[in-house]
């Protein structure tokens, strides 16, 4: 059984292990441990492992998601899709999200356009590794 909860000073570990694992421009652990210690990291922990992770930051009633991620044994079984509809669920004040997603990520772009997210401008050479421009998706709550 699954469960949605805010991470904890013990999750780091796992989260950043997932993070090395599974992204392929991992983010530092000094920004996971920031992230942490302003409580924006929700994960979704299955038999005692973290299977999929979000880090959001809110200002008032917006919301940018920073980095959202699912291990790669566990794609495609909609553990993101939970993630971004709990945070909705849990923050109705919340009047608009955005986000920056990979123009190659066809993957992530299908699951925000299916959660209501649509595109609203382009950042070119906004990526590295490789260079590549983001796509910035906003959904109007």
């Amino acid at each position: 059984m699954s469960v949605i909860r805010h991470a904890t000073a013990c999750d780091l570990t796992q989260i950043i292990a997932l993070n090395i694992e599974s992204n392929d421009n991992a983010w530092a652990e000094q920004h996971f441990q920031a992230a942490l210690n302003n409580n924006q990291i929700e994960v979704i922990e299955n038999n005692q492992q973290i299977v999929a992770f979000a880090i959001w930051q809110t200002v008032l009633d917006e919301a940018e998601l920073h980095l959202i991620l699912t291990d790669i044994a566990h794609r495609r079984q909609g553990y993101a899709e939970k993630l971004i509809q709990s945070f909705i669920h849990q923050n109705a004040h919340i009047k608009k999200i955005v986000l920056e997603v990979r123009q190659s990520n066809t993957a992530a772009i299908n699951l925000y356009q299916k959660q209501g997210f649509r595109q609203i401008g382009e950042r070119r050479d906004y990526y590295m590794f490789p260079l590549e421009t983001a796509l910035i998706m906003e959904k109007i709550c």
